[in-house]
């Protein structure tokens, strides 16, 4: 007899999060909500496939952050989903600690909260069996003390895990493990969470990442969502298919803009606008590194470019690496302490590569500044 079952896995959702440092109140505000329909996108997508359940797989809220609102509201979008179970293992930033509310939230009966105390859960109705291996603290360098898992051949087995996996554990370890140590536990898939881009590298041995769905960072581009996977077993042998949703609601995108040439702000907005036109970055949250010599008579306005851009694309940031054009050649020929200082920064430059290089490359244009006229800004 073949067993058939289908789910969304999905992990890393960070409801709540306090978006601190990444702008205004309102950037904040509009993320937050951003995190809220990007949810409500991924309960729409178990209705729409009639998936037979929801796993999230750690970090579903932010512990330090979330209200009792956002939880009521949690709860709901829960119920949308019927009878249908939503196993949840609980991650670094939502750990099933003292005052969690995993712990003391009335939660609706389809939701199935998996711990170290309690890491089972059985559904008897379509014979899957679900084993939890998440957070009790903030910080777990190692698994914790678990109980062997009940697998059966006769049944469809998954693991949800939350935590590093197949990494220099030297560093910063969040529930260490490699992947044939988890492999050997002999599930038919691995519900991973922890690490918020997509990761399909281990999935011909049952184990994804999903990401984050909705990114949180400019260190999280590309595609984010969630993964719809079914899994048909057969006299012990089980067969996964999986693929990708897409359902973010932003992007972070990062541009680098040449300003070499320029003579004017007006003409730099120019070239911006054409960069962020033809890219429809309407909705994405932008990032615009400037490169290349300007004149030494222009001095960028930052916020007044970010200003000029604003209806470009929901949030704009400008990191400003130009470089004053100044005339090396000549400036290295004078008998004075600029020209000495060129030709030994210069020396130095030649004789590196890499990140060294541009360093030395930014150390020689700040140090002019500062000898050219008296002052720098190594903003």
């Amino acid at each position: 007899m073949v067993q058939e079952v289908s789910f969304v896995h999905c992990a890393d959702i960070h409801l709540d999060a306090s978006f601190k440092g990444d702008g205004s109140h309102s950037f904040s505000s509009e993320r937050r909500k951003d995190l809220k329909k990007t949810f409500e996108a991924i309960i729409n997508i178990v209705l729409e496939k009639d998936a037979d359940f929801l796993l999230i797989s750690g970090d579903l809220y932010e512990h330090d952050y979330a209200s009792k609102s956002t939880i009521n509201w949690l709860n709901e979008q829960f119920s949308k989903l019927g009878d249908k179970p939503v196993v949840i293992v609980t991650g670094n930033h939502d750990p099933y600690v003292k005052n969690a509310w995993y712990r003391i939230y009335p939660w609706r009966e389809n939701v199935r909260i998996l711990t170290t105390a309690s890491p089972e859960f059985m559904d008897n109705t379509r014979n899957v069996y679900f084993y939890g291996i998440g957070f009790d603290t903030f910080r777990q360098e190692r698994l914790p003390d678990i109980k062997p898992p009940s697998i059966s051949t006769e049944k469809i087995n998954i693991c949800l895990f939350h935590g590093t996996l197949d990494m220099d554990f030297t560093g910063n370890p969040y529930n260490p493990v490699s992947s044939e140590e988890l492999h050997r536990l002999g599930f038919d898939y691995y519900a991973l969470g922890h690490f918020h881009r997509k990761n399909e590298s281990l999935a011909e041995a049952g184990m994804i990442y999903p990401g984050s769905p909705e990114p949180l960072g400019f260190d999280e581009q590309g595609e984010h969502g969630v993964y719809f996977v079914s899994i048909s077993k057969e006299n012990g042998k089980a067969e996964t298919r999986y693929h990708f949703i897409q359902i973010q609601q932003r992007k972070y995108v990062e541009y680098n803009l040449d300003a070499g040439g320029i003579q004017s702000e007006e003409e730099l907005i120019k070239r911006a606008e054409l960069l962020l036109s033809s890219s429809n970055a309407e909705r994405d949250i932008v990032k615009i590194n400037l490169s290349g010599r300007i004149p030494a008579d222009i001095s960028l306005d930052l916020a007044a470019l970010e200003h000029a851009l604003a209806d470009r694309c929901f949030s704009l940031d400008i990191n400003d690496c130009t470089y004053p054009d100044y005339d090396l050649d000549e400036l290295a020929k004078e008998k004075n302490i600029t020209g000495v200082f060129i030709n030994m920064m210069k020396e130095k430059i030649d004789n590196a590569s890499g990140d060294e290089k541009q360093m030395l490359e930014k150390a020689l244009y700040l140090g002019l500044e500062a000898l050219l006229t008296g002052k720098v800004d190594i903003s």
